[in-house]
Order: C-alpha cells, then structure tokens, then sequence
C-alpha cells in the first residue's frame, strides 16, 4: 500500500470517526515507511485548522474521498520538501483508485494552491486560530480565562513534543546518569532537576533504557514527586487508580518503598504497566478494574491514592494533535461527571488523615481548579492542600496537581 494511501486512511479515520491517532498508527507499525508516514501524520494534523482554512477558500463540497487526498496536497506543496510534480502526479494517481473522474478536480485544486500560496500564508499568518492551528472554540476559551498568557499557551501547541527523561532513583542517581548522557554524546537542558532531550531519540539509543536506568516521561508529568516532597508526605500503602501506561506507578515505586495496587479498566494498556515494572525491576499488585465501582476492591484502605484521572487532554495538544480535531465544548462536561465520579467512588478508600493526588493533562479550569473546589465543597473531610498548574510549553505537556487530604 502506498504511503499516501495509508496517510489518507489514518486521517479520514481521525477527521470522520474520531479515531485515536496512536492506536491507527499502531496498526501499521511493521510498515516499512512507518517513519515517513508517522511524521507526515503527526505534522499534517498539526497544521489542520489552517489546511482546512486554505481548502475553504478554494473549493466547496469536497467528497469525502477527495478531501483527504487534498489534505495530503496542500499540506506537502506548503510543508515538504518533496518536488511539487510528484506531490501532484502521486496524489492524481491516489484519486484514480477511488474515481477516476476526480483526477482532473483534484490536479486543478492543488495547481490552484500552487499559484496562491503566498496569498494564503499571508493571510493564514493574520490569524491567530490559522496561524497556531487551534479550533476557535479553545481559542476564545483560553483568551477567556488567560488573559495574561493565553498566546503562549497557544504558540506551544505548535512545537514538536519535547522528550523528557525520569531518572530510575533505585538504579542510580540523577547526577550519575547525567554523566551517561555526557559520555554517549546526547545534548540536553535541565528543568527543575528533570532532563529534556534536545532531539528525540528511538529508545534504543537511551543509554540504560532497557537495564531500567531511565524512563521516557514528559517534564511535566513527573512533578508529582515534588509536590510529595514538599509536603513530607509517607507512604506505605497506595493506590494508583486510573494507572496505565505506568508513568506515575513506577515514579512511585521509584521514590517510596510501598506496596503499590495498579488499577486500569483497559487491559491492553494494563500490560503496558506491566511491561514497565518488568523493564524498572520493580513490583506492584496490578488489577484489572473500573474506577467507577469497587468490584475489584478487597476492603483494604489507602494511605496514598494517585487519581490521574480520564480528562479532555488539551494540555498535550502537541503530543497529540488529534484532539484538535476530535475534541469539542460540550465534551468538557462529560469529563467532569467522569472525575467526579470516580474520586466520589474511591474516596471512601482513603484513610483518614491521609492523601490523594488529583491530575489531570488539562488546561481548562473545569477539569481542574473549579472540580477540585467542587469537589472539597461536596466530600466529606475532603481539604486542597496544595495545586500546581503547569501549562504547556515547547518542553513540556500542560498538566494540573491538586495534593488533597482528607481530614476528620
């Protein structure tokens, strides 16, 4: 098959059933040009407000076969480097296979796109929703509620993902591996004590990624351990609720010698964690369960709950510019009826005087600081010790901490 016709499968997926853009990319993960085609992927949806914008002005009632083979065009007559003659004979010849009573509309749309490009980008540059690719919708949101930062904000959806390290504390210490990177020659900047990549790397090429030494983990995600910190908070018995991939479980297990109870409803993505723990050398009691009900429970209380809870993922817009396309207003809410929920579910779990961790990868006040207030206004004994807002920015994802006690 070839590598536009994938392209093309992968983003009408995304654009028409708001498919997960990492699980279809996964399904062609053995294709010997997975590289090219994840990086096109990856960049074309990163670019969509602005391709869809440019395809407005040049055309109307698109077919739905049609519009992401013109996707395809305008994306690589602006972006790539690939000679223009090929990009158009090579989509031409995509079109046949699905009408070849198209071919001429789709040559005519692109070569007009040829002639006006500078036109567009003028304009596209004139634009904040273009210019940054974001829907207007999140757009008049975060100028809403960030008034002071909000283009900042806006600007990082734009970056590559940042490739961030966490130190394994069990294998060896933090300056030690700094040494390691040193020597094998990779470039990196530090972040409050957290390492970033200058470039991405393929995992292979991570010095002690499979001896456990180091996992990959945005910046951001890793400032649970701080807030613990900040706080002296102990911990012998804790619960992960909402787990997997693992990232927060293996932090823990990393930092605090606990036992640890790993819980996901997904079981694909609970073997994930699994694998994690394998690579890490460490162990936790991993259980197949929904957060929404206490079925897998067996009536032992926490001392620590880590509630990474399921929410819209707007802070990782860069690392998954899918959302963008596939996410909309009205589905903020069902995500707060969704964390609500499961910490009202898992609340009685928590012993009192003890702590919960609330997180979220959102950037929108009502996964974040107005829930957690309803939240304290609406439990039991349920007190806000401590939040951390990060927002996103070209070396890290956007994510929000809320340290929660629950007190008698």
């Amino acid at each position: 098959m070839s590598e536009y016709k994938i392209i093309k499968r992968i983003i009408d997926l995304v654009y028409y059933e708001n498919k997960n853009l990492n699980d279809l990319i996964n399904q062609y993960k053995e294709d010997e040009n997975i590289v090219k085609i994840r990086y096109i992927v990856y960049d074309l949806l990163r670019y969509s407000t602005s391709i869809d914008y440019i395809l407005s002005k040049l055309v109307r009632n698109i077919d739905y076969d049609v519009m992401g083979i013109l996707r395809i065009g305008i994306y690589e007559l602006w972006l790539s480097k690939k000679p223009e003659y090929a990009i158009i004979n090579d989509l031409v010849n995509l079109t046949k296979e699905f009408d070849e009573k198209k071919k001429s509309f789709v040559n005519a749309v692109l070569r007009s796109f040829q002639r006006s490009k500078e036109k567009f980008i003028k304009d596209i540059d004139n634009e904040y929703s273009y210019k940054y690719n974001i829907p207007s919708w999140l757009l008049n949101y975060l100028k809403k509620e960030y008034k002071n930062n909000y283009l900042e904000i806006i600007k990082s959806f734009m970056y590559k993902p940042s490739f961030g390290l966490r130190v394994n504390s069990k294998k060896n210490s933090y300056n030690e591996y700094l040494k390691l990177l040193i020597e094998n020659n990779i470039e990196y900047k530090e972040i409050d004590s957290k390492i970033v990549l200058d470039k991405a790397i393929n995992v292979s090429g991570i010095p002690g990624f499979y001896e456990g030494l180091v996992s990959v983990q945005d910046v951001a995600a890793q400032y649970m351990l701080d807030i613990l910190k900040k706080h002296n908070i102990e911990i012998k018995n804790a619960l992960d609720i909402c787990s997997a991939p693992g990232g927060k479980t293996c932090q823990l297990l990393e930092n605090y010698d606990c036992n640890l109870t790993s819980v996901d409803i997904d079981e694909n993505r609970l073997k994930k964690v699994k694998q994690n723990l394998d690579r890490l050398e460490l162990n936790c009691n991993t259980i197949l369960g929904d957060a929404n009900n206490k079925r897998w429970w067996n009536g032992d209380k926490y001392d620590f709950i880590i509630a990474d809870v399921p929410c819209s993922a707007l802070g990782t817009i860069k690392r998954n510019p899918d959302i963008k396309i596939t996410r909309r207003l009205e589905e903020i809410s069902n995500f707060v009826q969704t964390q609500r929920s499961i910490i009202n579910n898992i609340w009685e779990l928590l012993n009192l005087n003890c702590y919960m961790i609330y997180i979220t990868c959102s950037i929108m006040k009502e996964e974040n600081q107005l829930n957690v207030e309803w939240l304290s206004n609406n439990l039991n004994g349920f007190k806000i010790i401590d939040e951390l807002q990060i927002y996103p920015s070209e070396n890290n994802d956007g994510l929000y901490y809320a340290l929660i006690k629950k007190v008698g």
